[in-house]
């Protein structure tokens, strides 16, 4: 995590330890959760704190109506300093609760009209992740964030209806591999929205990872890999919790933690 930002060597001759938030929706308080970074940093001898400030069910949107609110939280954290590190999860209940975006993929006859309406979308939730991006910022211009695009679920039985209301609506669940067509959506939104950030904020104080294909390849689904994600099976469903978040303590939730820590 620290160690290929090189932030670890200016920061631990400063101070004795690092402050982490984890602040946004329910990946940082339902599954991977915090916990997940505090166990990689723990076993690689990086003296470190994490607190959350996650809540599941929470929207991009809903936090920037108080643009400083990670501010806020950064200073309940951690009152003399702030954070260090923030790892933002944001992103995901703004489209499952985006009723334009919903009602367009119903009218989608074609992949690209599926895409321009998830454009449409992430138009509207990057607007209020920049506004949280810019008042951290403003509040914290040291802060370094780290931020992943989600993960491929569990996608059996109301499963599949479920990833479907987070991406994919109506048009995926019309198609001959509803799978493949979910995949493919979040391999897009990736691009459009978490690689985006990257290139509009710069690596040194955003960092964009790309978590598809990584609780695939921990269920042991064939051909997956990060970055990779198979178009013909979700993640396994006893290590996902709610469908959509590995649970804490299982082999999908220990492999983001190694890749928040190989990739941040």
């Amino acid at each position: 995590m620290l160690k290929k930002l090189g932030f670890l060597a200016v920061l631990a001759s400063a101070k004795a330890d690092y402050n982490v938030l984890s602040f946004g929706d329910s990946q940082g308080d339902t599954g991977p959760t915090y916990a997940v970074i505090q166990d990689v940093l723990d076993q690689n001898n990086v003296a470190a704190k994490v607190v959350n400030a996650a809540v599941g069910g929470t929207l991009s949107c809903g936090w920037a109506a108080e643009s400083d609110a990670i501010v806020t939280a950064g200073r309940s954290a951690f009152p003399v300093s702030g954070p260090d590190l923030v790892w933002l999860t944001v992103g995901g209940n703004d489209l499952a609760g985006d009723a334009k975006y919903h009602a367009c993929l119903k009218l989608s006859k074609t992949d690209s009209a599926a895409r321009r309406c998830l454009d449409a979308a992430n138009s509207r939730l990057m607007e209020c992740t920049k506004t949280l991006l810019d008042g951290l910022w403003k509040g914290y211009p040291d802060a370094k964030v780290g931020m992943y695009n989600y993960e491929v679920p569990c996608m059996e039985d109301y499963c599949l209806e479920e990833g479907a209301n987070f991406l994919g609506g109506d048009y995926c669940l019309s198609q001959s591999n509803q799978i493949g067509c979910m995949v493919d959506l979040l391999s897009y939104w990736q691009t459009i929205y978490v690689d985006a950030l990257e290139v509009m904020y710069g690596k040194e104080k955003f960092t964009g990872m790309n978590m598809l294909g990584v609780a695939q390849q921990a269920s042991g689904v064939p051909g997956a890999s990060q970055g990779n994600p198979s178009r013909d099976a979700g993640s396994k469903c006893e290590w996902m919790t709610s469908c959509v978040h590995p649970t804490y303590g299982t082999k999908t939730a220990d492999a983001i933690g190694e890749v928040l820590w190989t990739d941040w």
